[in-house]
């Protein structure tokens, strides 16, 4: 099926389901422009110094001033067609982001197609994952071990809904799991789901589906990917974050003609004493024996696998 054709059917499918609520009429359109820097200093005296990163988005710098991300960003509205550009560079687009397009972080055109449904193109940012990778989004200064193994970016399409206060979902084609480029013939599919109980508190599901092998592997590398999370306000003080992944690939580098599985999970808490001082604590388990998502680590035993950690 080709991406026209399975654009034609998700639309069919979210329109004949479900019916988008009203929005607002307006004719007013609006462009807006953002900028963001995020640096810091950094003391590692017994570490490497040549700015190797390991499980982070922050470099590994000794007695030096480090730029994490300098972004520049604009977003332009209007009632039926909408586009953004954020352009970024730093350590963690050094770090993290596809090597053809380290400089673009979104460029993205939609147009609202009824109500609140609209179809939207181009270079996103991930629909994957718990934790952002803008340390201006987190409540700790590095991402989790789970975050960084998780994708960053997507190309492709996607058609989203805001149905009431309480729900909201997306459907995605994508050119593949952390692809600008496709890198084969295959599409990939996702979506997200969120439900709001309230205004603190959030429970969101997303997925991505697709063949992962490039055109001259000789098997079939099919990944599955599921990410669930609740994000809650339980007291005026008090926030909570719990974020569970678990994953598939068929033919994993360790185990060909076997299917291979991943699982991570972590649980964020935050105390804000006053407003000046707030407290975050971060527990998390990530565990990819076959190394199909965090690569294979090198072991000073007999046999290599993937990472497996927690902290």
């Amino acid at each position: 099926m080709n991406l026209s054709n399975t654009l034609f059917v998700l639309f069919c499918v979210f329109t004949g389901i479900f019916t988008g609520r009203s929005q607002e009429e307006t004719t007013e359109k609006k462009l807006t422009v953002d900028f963001y820097l995020d640096t810091y200093y950094a003391n590692v005296p017994n570490g490497s110094h040549d700015g190797f990163r390991s499980f982070t988005t922050t470099s590994n710098r000794n007695n030096q001033i480090g730029l994490n991300i300098a972004q520049l960003g604009a977003q332009y509205e209007s009632k039926d067609v909408r586009a953004s550009l954020t352009l970024h560079y730093g350590d963690i687009a050094k770090a993290t982001w596809s090597d053809d397009f380290n400089e673009v972080q979104t460029a993205t055109v939609g147009l609202r197609l009824f109500k609140t449904l609209w179809l939207d193109a181009g270079f996103f940012t991930t629909h994957i994952g718990t934790e952002s990778f803008l340390p201006k989004n987190n409540w700790t200064a590095s991402t989790a071990v789970a975050t960084f193994n998780e994708p960053f970016y997507q190309a492709g399409a996607k058609l989203s809904n805001q149905f009431n206060e309480n729900w909201y979902a997306e459907l995605w084609v994508l050119n593949g799991y952390n692809q600008f480029v496709d890198e084969n013939d295959e599409l990939s599919v996702g979506a997200l789901l969120t439900y709001a109980f309230n205004d603190r508190t959030s429970i969101t599901y997303t997925n991505i589906f697709g063949q992962e092998a490039t055109l001259d592997d000789p098997v079939s590398r099919y990944r599955t990917y599921h990410n669930a999370y609740l994000n809650t306000q339980f007291s005026e003080r008090w926030w909570l974050t719990a974020g569970f992944d678990i994953g598939s690939q068929t033919n994993s580098e360790l185990e060909t003609g076997k299917t291979a599985w991943m699982y991570n999970a972590l649980l964020t808490a935050k105390f804000q004493q006053n407003n000046k001082w707030s407290y975050t604590s971060r527990i998390e388990l990530f565990k990819d024996q076959n190394g199909f998502i965090s690569g294979i680590v090198p072991s000073q035993l007999t046999v290599d696998e993937g990472l497996s950690v927690y902290g």
